[in-house]
This record gives C-alpha cells, sequence and structure tokens, in this order.
C-alpha cells in the first residue's frame, strides 16, 4: 500500500479527475483549476514517487500508476468519474476507462502518444537520464532550474529531429522551469528507470486498448512542431479505433498544452465537459 497525496476542489459539481504526467505533480494544472472548479468537483492526485505521494522501490511500471488510481476512485468516490489526464496520466485514463468502464464517465486525454511507436519516438532518453540526475542530486531549486534550461533535447522540426535547448521551447519559460525544478526535488529518481529501460510501456496495446473504449473521449492535441507528442498519425489510428471519440488540435501549444495558453485549453476541455452535463 503506498500513500497517494492529493488535493481536492469545492464541491461544485460532478467529479472530475486530474492526472499529471511524468516528474509532475498535481500543481501542475493549477493554470486550469480555477476554471474547472466553478462547474465541478475537483481531485488532483501526486501519482506514487511524484510530489508528496509515497515511494515504493522498484513499482513505477505504467501498471502501478493505474492500480493506485482506480483504488483512489474506489476509495474516494461514489459516481462514475471524468479523468482529464496529462501525457502519461492519459494512458492511465484510458487503461482505466477500458477495464472498469464502471467508474469512468468521460475521459480527455491531452497530448498522449496513443501508438507504441509513438510512445518509443516521445521518449528522449537522454531528457529521462538528465531528469535522473537532477532528482537524485544536492542541487539547490535554482540551479537544477538553471540545468533544465540548458538540457538538449530532441524536437521534431519539418520533418526532421533536432536538438535544442529545453529553454528555448514554448511555454518552458523561467517561471516553469522552476516549477519543474521543484518537481524534480521531490521526485523519487526510480521513477524514471523503467521509462529509460523501455519497460514503462509493457503491454500497452492501442489496437487491443481503444476499441474498447466505449466512454466518450476528447483528444486533445498540441502543435508536433512545438514539441507535442501526440502525432498526426496517432489521431488519425484512434479515429478509427475509438467507438466515441472527438479530436480537437492547438496549434500554438506544445506538449505541456495549458502552460502558456491556457485560456485556450480550458476553452475546448469546459466546452467538451458541458456536453456531458445532464
Amino acid at each position: 500500500m503506498v500513500t497517494i497525496n492529493y488535493a481536492e476542489g469545492p464541491a461544485s459539481g460532478p467529479p472530475l479527475l486530474l492526472l499529471h504526467g511524468i516528474i509532475s505533480r498535481w500543481q501542475y494544472f493549477l493554470p486550469l483549476i480555477p476554471g474547472l472548479s466553478v462547474r465541478w468537483h475537483i481531485y488532483a492526485p501526486d501519482f506514487r514517487g511524484h510530489g508528496k505521494s509515497g515511494r515504493v522501490e522498484k513499482k513505477y511500471q505504467l501498471e502501478d500508476y493505474v492500480l493506485d488510481t482506480i483504488a483512489f476512485l474506489k476509495d474516494k468516490l461514489t459516481e462514475p468519474t471524468i479523468l482529464f489526464g496529462h501525457s502519461v496520466g492519459g494512458a492511465v485514463a484510458l487503461l482505466i476507462a477500458a477495464r472498469l468502464p464502471e467508474l469512468v464517465k468521460a475521459i480527455v486525454v491531452g497530448d498522449t502518444p496513443l501508438c507504441p511507436e509513438s510512445l518509443r519516438r516521445g521518449i528522449d532518453p537522454n531528457l529521462f537520464i538528465a531528469w535522473k540526475e537532477l532528482a537524485g542530486s544536492e542541487y539547490s531549486v535554482k540551479e537544477i532550474a538553471s540545468r533544465l534550461a540548458n538540457t538538449p533535447v530532441s524536437v521534431l522540426r519539418q520533418f526532421n529531429l533536432v536538438r535544442l535547448p529545453l529553454g528555448s521551447l514554448p511555454g518552458m519559460d523561467a517561471a516553469f522551469l522552476k516549477f519543474e525544478a521543484k518537481s524534480l526535488t521531490q521526485l523519487d529518481p526510480e521513477a524514471l528507470i523503467p521509462i529509460i529501460e523501455g519497460s514503462m510501456f509493457e503491454g500497452y496495446n492501442d489496437q487491443e486498448l481503444l476499441p474498447v473504449v466505449a466512454c466518450p473521449v476528447l483528444l486533445l492535441q498540441g502543435n508536433p512542431a512545438l514539441g507535442a507528442a501526440m502525432t498526426d498519425k496517432d489521431v488519425e489510428r484512434a479515429l478509427t479505433l475509438f467507438p466515441h471519440a472527438i479530436h480537437v488540435r492547438i496549434r500554438n501549444v506544445g506538449h505541456e498544452l495549458h502552460l502558456n495558453r491556457a485560456e485556450a485549453v480550458l476553452r475546448v476541455v469546459n466546452y467538451f465537459l458541458e456536453s456531458l452535463r445532464s
């Protein structure tokens, strides 16, 4: 059993569970929470090994996050819930919706790579190795933020991968890099090992998974030219597999979605959520 830290908003409506990505924590959704809390009862947990949740030695596969989230849903909520997952959080949401549809009313998949090829291509081992070294270091938040800004990452530019400093990408300003640095100080470095070793998504098969997700789905895609991880091929294939999916691409954001265009993301998500209200 692992202790899961979480934030909870006022009971303004039906439940909405926010699931962050790897290395992050629940505060990643702060730009969206005020707007979402007006009509929804927000729950935002930290995944195991992230933020202030407990750590578990050598137990950081995708399946571990799925099981923790299922336990959270069963323990804290009494009705089918909307799941909004960013990046790896989106994969967690998809697996839960496929496995236990009675727990899930709908899902928002925020720039999650959807097929195994995209999952592998979207992982830059050098970046995750750098994150692991920083997470396990004694550097200050200020020093980690500086090192993050200069960490080279692979970005698609006109169908070619180029190496650019992380700090040069959209949304990666000094304020967010300091937030990421703080997140790294609260991250168990072991949580990155399955990604670096390529075992994180073992057993994930989009051809088997997506067709059995019966609830409404919003595929929220950033711009691959700005670093988004959900590819056009992902979307094209997913729309043929999902029974009830719609797709929206926000052209002026990258993988981080709402960091520098919170109002654009909030508009799309709110309209989708309102379509689900009785």
